[in-house]
């Protein structure tokens, strides 16, 4: 009893403040964008707050669980996650060029993407904290390597080169807290070199070449895949210090900006809340990923401390990329920016990843393994 009155104490309210902010600011700017501005169901806002509603009350759940207890069944989650990213490639719906999506009735889509990203993140976690010491022999450690390129293969065949980038994120931020040898680390970036360039000659689709190459050079096809990042980052501009107002800027009030509720609702805000208003979404990012880094640091177990850098790692990576790409310093790849573009699954599994940071850091405070 001791214990749980200890547990119920230390929850991280800093870390739940955070999220909130993100997804209140997500629900606005995503409410913004739809075309159908109204507060029913026709508006992705709307849906997005009742999608948020249910993950908050999956996280609050979650971190209420002994995360000893959700370690007994990661391979079942793991093997689940591989099947739905198989079957999406038969049954899901085809979007843009991308089969990506499976639908759940008329209501929601299911993402197995983002459910892989959270096996993942489990998986490795459970694996290098089983191996402990023994990480540094290399087959355990070409194992790590293998648990991510199951999924991040299937998920490259979607194709999703975005998502598939962000397991590579997954896999470097655990692995770099494990005990393994900092030479196959490196062996691994050496190796990784040519065979980039053997993928970009001959498995990378001549369309995501061009679109990485007219990222940085938009006006080479200012009516085709560059009109999308050049409205963009008219949106930016536009917006000025203190933003145009809550229906955002002229680019998305006259339908210029595309895809503004997903890869690049940031440049919808930017038109909304103005620089002052983006420099406090990145501070709150800041604040939520010094959060997590910090209770990585703090953990007193394996499992503990690789899943929370994995995550931390993994919020770092989305949020980097997807502002790099509307600002842009990075290639548009698809990547979201968490807790903020819309879709269900996305916001499930980061929140469902925040539940169990939360319960691992209620129970080892709880036993006094972490600082107040």
């Amino acid at each position: 009893m001791e214990i749980r009155a200890r547990a119920e104490s230390h929850f991280d309210w800093l870390i739940f403040i955070c999220v909130l902010i993100l997804m209140g600011f997500g629900v606005v700017a995503i409410w913004s964008a739809t075309d159908d501005q109204t507060l029913t169901f026709a508006n992705l806002g709307v849906k997005q707050a009742v999608y948020g509603i249910g993950g908050i009350a999956l996280m609050l759940v979650i971190s209420r669980i002994d995360y000893r207890l959700i370690q007994q069944w990661v391979w079942v989650f793991y093997g689940f996650a591989i099947v739905l990213l198989i079957a999406v490639l038969f049954i899901g719906q085809v979007i843009a060029g991308s089969q990506r999506w499976i639908a759940i009735g008329s209501f929601a889509t299911l993402q197995p993407s983002e459910i892989g990203k959270l096996a993942c993140l489990l998986a490795l976690g459970v694996f290098i904290a089983s191996r402990g010491s023994q990480m540094q022999k290399f087959s355990n450690f070409l194992v790590t390597l293998l648990i991510v390129a199951v999924p991040a293969g299937l998920v490259f065949v979607e194709p999703d080169l975005g998502s598939t980038l962000c397991y590579g994120a997954i896999w470097l931020s655990m692995i770099a807290v494990s005990n393994t040898r900092t030479r196959y680390i490196v062996l691994t970036a050496i190796i990784s070199l040519p065979a980039l360039v053997l993928a970009w000659l001959f498995v990378f689709h001549d369309y995501q070449k061009e679109r990485l190459f007219i990222s940085y050079n938009p006006y080479k096809d200012p009516s085709g895949d560059g009109f999308n990042i050049i409205q963009a980052r008219i949106s930016i501009a536009t917006g000025g210090w203190t933003g145009e107002g809550i229906f955002g800027g002229s680019q998305s009030q006259l339908g210029l900006l595309r895809v503004r509720t997903t890869d690049f609702v940031f440049s919808h805000a930017a038109g909304m809340f103005g620089f002052i208003g983006m420099l406090g979404l990145l501070a709150i990012f800041v604040i939520l990923i010094w959060r997590c880094a910090v209770s990585a640091e703090n953990a007193r177990d394996t499992f503990a401390r690789t899943f929370t850098m994995g995550l931390t790692g993994l919020l770092f990576f989305q949020a980097f990329v997807n502002i790099g790409m509307n600002i842009g310093l990075m290639p548009v790849t698809g990547i979201t920016l968490p807790f903020i573009s819309y879709g269900n699954t996305s916001v499930w599994m980061f929140l469902a990843a925040i539940g169990i940071l939360q319960g691992i850091r209620r129970r080892q405070m709880a036993l006094g393994f972490l600082p107040d």
